[in-house]
């Protein structure tokens, strides 16, 4: 029996990449806000080399640890509908 269908696959996924996106923007929207020492922007403009190393560094590990929290959450509510569903 396959239990990491297509489904949870793609449930995984997709939570993973949209969690990721919404932690990425905000967390690198708000250090080029805050710009610490001036790293994100100056007057020459913004270093966009340090905004997408640091845009890059957050959205890896988040997405692999969402996308693997999610991939779990789906397969445990499959197993106990699953459970239910045999128990009648």
């Amino acid at each position: 029996m396959n239990i990491l269908n297509k489904n949870s696959l793609l449930v995984a996924i997709t939570a993973g990449f949209t969690i990721s996106c919404v932690v990425t923007l905000t967390i690198t929207l708000w250090e080029w806000l805050e710009n610490p020492s001036g790293i994100f922007h100056s007057q020459d403009g913004t270093n966009w080399t340090f905004v997408f190393e640091t845009a890059s560094s957050w959205f890896v590990p988040t997405f692999i640890s969402a996308s693997v929290i999610a991939a779990l959450v789906h397969l445990a509510l499959k197993g106990i509908l699953l459970l239910k569903k045999y128990r009648r």
